[in-house]
């Protein structure tokens, strides 16, 4: 066990029991460890599957290393409060300052808050239909601290818009663009599907693995820049890929894993069925100048099938879906398509095992890793390496 942090000394969060998203702040951290790697475990005996770790990555900093903050917005005895929802509950929790983000996205969110405030722009009501905000995302470069901030709203017009915009640009000069995102849907889902740009030029730039890309509001991009890193070099070293090899990076949002390691392999096929990940794709890969990754949009199953019927060879499948994971018709068109190794990538250990079971039939898994990307948290990153039998 990797054991990076072995203090004992807690930071202290006022709202930690109201709030409910750090379930082990009160934990040493190096103890955190030790539940997280049992509860991985449970979950493959729960599927009959044996489960050896190699290892489990700590944080080296596990306090601020969020780059995303999401703040609910809501009205209390007819005041407007910011802050996350009490977990299993529609219940905001008032915030003062987070610590699992960074002092940067905290002091911007208290400045967003009180124009907000001022300027009478008020929370959308779900019940009454009333209101206008629903959600307040902050978004941070880990390597040039710019921001990008998107107000969540249930209609179009945003109220007092140039002025709110003015107000923050001119307080906040890490903001670098501003966004409003509208979903008037009756849902948990924070973003809608429409996006206008209100300042800037809608994304932030930031580096991973040595590698720049563009994020936008709707990316997919790990929220602990550190611990990824770690999670993408376990990667490579799973992978152990050759200069021959042909890669499928299924499930690839804006390409990170895929242009990582380019260098290492003949081609990497990158399948993303969301149209703006696309877009940044092919801007990520201009900008790095990577001319082997195909960037593809598709459903990675119609995908996989369809290179499954012409017998195409693919040397290795990587796969990093989101918290439910993968569907049963996914992974048979994996089976069908028959690589020598898959490296699944995993932030839900339970549905991972639950895809393992069908990938066994004709797999063996060879190696399993941890890597805390959610520090305090329930959660945990797994990735698998599994070989063709």
């Amino acid at each position: 066990m990797n054991q990076n942090n072995k203090t004992n000394e807690n930071k202290k969060c006022p709202i930690e029991k109201k709030c409910g998203g750090c379930q082990y702040l009160s934990k040493p951290y190096f103890t955190t460890l030790d539940i997280k790697k049992k509860y991985v475990i449970d979950c493959f005996l729960k599927e009959k599957i044996a489960c050896k770790i190699e290892q489990i990555y700590g944080a080296k900093h596990p306090y601020q290393y969020r780059n995303k903050m999401i703040l609910g917005v809501q009205s209390q005895q007819n005041k407007l409060i910011y802050g996350f929802y009490q977990e299993n509950s529609h219940k905001i929790i008032p915030l003062d300052f987070c610590i699992l983000h960074s002092n940067n996205q905290n002091e911007i969110a208290k400045v967003i808050f009180d124009c907000i405030i001022k300027l009478h722009i008020h929370p959308y009501d779900e019940d009454k239909k009333t209101g206008i905000l629903r959600y307040v995302c902050i978004r941070e470069s880990y390597h040039t601290q710019k921001c990008l901030v998107t107000f969540v709203t249930s209609k179009k017009e945003l109220p007092f818009k140039e002025e709110l915009v003015k107000q923050i640009i001119d307080k906040c000069p890490n903001v670098q663009t501003i966004i409003q995102n509208v979903n008037p849907k009756k849902t948990s889902v924070v973003l809608g599907d429409q996006d206008r740009i209100l300042y800037g030029n809608g994304y932030i730039e930031d580096k991973l693995c040595g590698l720049s890309f563009q994020i936008t509001s709707k990316s997919f991009y790990q929220v602990n820049p550190e611990q990824t890193e770690i999670l993408y070099q376990l990667v490579k070293d799973f992978g152990n890929f050759q200069k021959n090899e042909i890669v499928i990076d299924a499930y690839s949002g804006i390409g990170t894993i895929g242009f990582i390691i380019s260098k290492l392999v003949r081609e990497v096929i990158s399948v993303e069925n969301n149209p703006q990940a696309v877009s940044f794709a092919f801007k990520n890969a201009k900008e790095n100048n990577i001319r082997n990754v195909k960037i593809i949009q598709d459903d990675a199953t119609h995908f996989l099938l369809n290179l499954a019927k012409e017998q195409r060879r693919i040397d290795t499948i990587i796969m990093d879906p989101p918290r439910t994971g993968s569907t049963p018709l996914f992974l048979k068109s994996v089976l069908k398509l028959n690589p020598l190794k898959i490296i699944y990538v995993s932030c839900g250990p339970d549905t991972l095992a639950r895809d393992l079971k069908i990938l066994l039939s004709s797999y063996n898994i060879k190696k399993i890793s941890l890597v805390d990307m959610f520090c305090w948290t329930k959660h945990i990153e797994t990735i698998a390496l599994l070989l063709k039998k």
